[in-house]
């Protein structure tokens, strides 16, 4: 429908009334010109730019809750609608736009989120694979046929985190004393360009446990410091868990009011459940995490049933291949499989904000198809907090985030 009036009124190049030219002729201008702008809108948002209201405080201080953002669909390439009328399409990206880059680490990208292809009805907000694992009371009987909905690529909910691993790469995230998390990746083949993690580090957020003795953290501090009410936890008798970067710390630490200030990190070897790839094999947490390896198109692993978990959701969901087990035995597509080949590069994203962040640390590899674009401007930053009224951020509008 969309290509019929794309050629209709732009193109122009089928006569799509040689047999009764009277018909268009007794169009109204005034159509004419409503439906050009109706497809020409159409192909703006769908091609070139679209925009999103970031939700989460997962990264900031690039972007915070309340920032609406205007999305670069081309920057990486305009990406095809992947569902038309109901109906699923091959994916096509238009690569090697000139005059714009690819993916380099450190970029901040917007993608569809990867698990939200499945939703419970009535309950969106939340995760439907993270309620099947924690199998809570009752759970059970919500994942029924009725209340299970499926969800194309292009219409999953959009987020935005920043690109830390590219195909090829080797991640692993390790925590110490004195930073609580730290990145280290053995670059593949691709080259990469942009800032440096090092230079990233500045924006990143950790959790901090303080300590206050027999007072309060001042209203006032705790705003300059730009957390939202959800960010803050108060410990009684002991004091707040609350995100801060290295700039802030000092801040902190030279409050009256303080008496101790600690990163909230976990151990090595302390497995969290929540944290990809959910099984116990791999007892990685939050902070420490790896190594593990990012896929690339067309690059080989060997499958085993150890690693299986970690690719396995590619296998069966991303690039839709029926997977077995069978006495031991990994079937892909009823053969015997002990080797797979990747068909789409993937990547690996993490939040500046490290522990308020929904990232591939939770849910895996990011694939190339979810990719929306780049954020490239805010162009309105506004929030409401409950019982406030709106606040609109002057400072934050007509910003790049980066």
């Amino acid at each position: 429908g969309e290509l019929f009036l794309i050629d209709i009124f732009l193109t122009r190049k089928i006569k799509w009334f040689f047999w009764i030219p009277q018909v268009k002729a007794k169009f109204p201008g005034w159509l004419n010109f409503l439906l050009w702008l109706v497809v020409t809108t159409w192909i703006i948002r769908v091609l070139a730019v679209g925009s999103m209201t970031v939700l989460s405080p997962s990264d900031k201080p690039s972007l915070q809750p309340g920032d609406n953002v205007l999305i670069s669909k081309i920057n990486y390439g305009p990406r095809m609608p992947v569902s038309l009328f109901g109906h699923l399409l091959p994916y096509y990206r238009f690569s090697g736009v000139p005059g714009f880059s690819g993916i380099s680490r450190g970029d901040l990208l917007a993608f569809n989120f990867p698990e939200g292809d499945t939703i419970i009805k009535g309950l969106k907000s939340f995760s439907y694979y993270s309620f099947k694992r924690t199998r809570e009371t009752g759970s059970d009987s919500l994942l029924t046929a009725g209340t299970i909905r499926y969800i194309p690529i292009d219409k999953r909910e959009p987020e935005i985190s920043r690109c830390i691993g590219l195909p090829g790469d080797t991640i692993t995230i390790t925590s110490d004393s004195a930073s609580a998390s730290n990145v280290h990746f053995n670059p593949g083949s691709r080259a990469s360009s942009g800032e440096s993690l090092t230079q990233q580090r500045t924006k990143m957020a950790f959790d901090y446990l303080v300590e206050v003795k027999n007072r309060q953290l001042p209203a006032y501090f705790l705003n300059s410091l730009g957390l939202v009410p959800t960010e803050i936890r108060v410990l009684p008798g002991l004091g707040y868990l609350i995100p801060l970067r290295a700039e802030q710390v000092g801040d902190v630490r030279r409050r009256p009011e303080v008496t101790g200030l600690t990163c909230h990190w976990l151990e090595s070897g302390v497995g969290d459940y929540n944290i990809f790839p959910h099984d116990a094999r791999y007892p990685w947490n939050r902070d420490n995490f790896g190594p593990i390896i990012v896929p690339a198109k067309g690059n080989k692993i060997s499958l085993t049933l150890s690693n299986l978990s970690i690719y396995r959701r590619i296998i069966e969901v991303y690039e839709n291949n029926k997977l077995e087990i069978r006495q031991d035995q990994i079937y892909i597509n009823d053969s015997p499989s002990s080797i797979y080949t990747f068909k789409q590069n993937y990547y690996f994203v993490l939040g500046d904000n490290r522990h308020h962040s929904r990232d591939s640390r939770h849910w895996g590899f990011l694939p190339e198809d979810h990719i929306i674009g780049k954020p490239v401007l805010i162009w309105l930053s506004a929030n409401k907090a409950v019982g406030q009224p709106l606040r609109i951020y002057w400072n934050r509008i007509f910003k790049t985030p980066k």
